[in-house]
């Protein structure tokens, strides 16, 4: 947890330091990302191989949302910080199990990030490079609904797990001068989130967060303002 702290308070920098400057510099915007979950630089457990078991085996394909500033301080570096709400729904062969029944699980996350961009052109078009940091609350989501109600075999139960981790990406990308106030910005992302650690729960023979880190790719579109 002590990490958790050092990312929150250089977040809090970050985002009141883009603050104290020229609003003629800083754009406000949003936008939208596909995501989707990797297996890549998970762990070695039990004989798991990573590359077949992780993220992308318990979830599917996903989205975000999510609201933040660009500050554009010099013609080839810019500063970003980033709130995010996203969701991934269940993958459905691997939680199609019967002696369970109906399987209700998704894994949901919002974010608060820092985001130091570098800029290979001083031009309207502008590719760049980037080096992400920051907080992730995790909200993952398994409800069990059984077959067997009322029977020795019935394994129903609700979990939801909650963590606030430290995650930290790369993202690369173009950023596009549409006008002398707006800017259109397209990226793809990776993002790594580890030390989520894995629960076994003997009497209901459940695993909570067997996928260890939840790491994911992201695709995203975002259009920023300035007044």
């Amino acid at each position: 947890m002590i990490r958790v702290k050092y990312f929150i308070l250089f977040l809090i920098f970050s985002t009141t330091t883009l603050g104290l400057h020229s609003q003629e510099k800083l754009m406000w915007g949003g936008g939208i990302s596909l995501l989707v979950p990797d297996n890549s630089f998970g762990h070695i457990s039990n004989n798991i191989n990573k590359n077949e078991f992780g993220f992308s085996t318990v979830a599917n394909t996903g989205f975000n949302i999510n609201i933040g500033t660009l500050w554009l301080f010099n013609p080839q570096l810019s500063l970003e910080s980033e709130f995010a709400y996203s969701y991934f729904p269940k993958d459905k062969k691997t939680w199609n199990q019967e002696r369970y029944g109906d399987i209700n699980v998704n894994y949901q996350m919002l974010n608060l990030l820092a985001q130091g961009n570098y800029y290979f052109s001083k031009g309207e078009i502008k590719p760049y490079l980037g080096a992400v940091f920051g907080i992730y609350y995790l909200r993952n989501m398994l409800d069990f609904n059984s077959k067997y109600i009322g029977t020795d075999n019935d394994a129903s139960v609700n979990y939801i797990t909650n963590s606030l981790l430290a995650g930290y990406g790369v993202e690369i990308g173009t950023l596009f001068k549409l006008s002398k106030r707006s800017y259109l910005q397209v990226g793809i992302r990776f993002t790594t989130i580890p030390d989520i650690e894995s629960e076994y729960i003997a009497e209901n023979d459940v695993t909570l967060n067997p996928h260890d880190k939840q790491n994911h790719w992201g695709l995203s579109v975002k259009l920023f303002f300035n007044k």
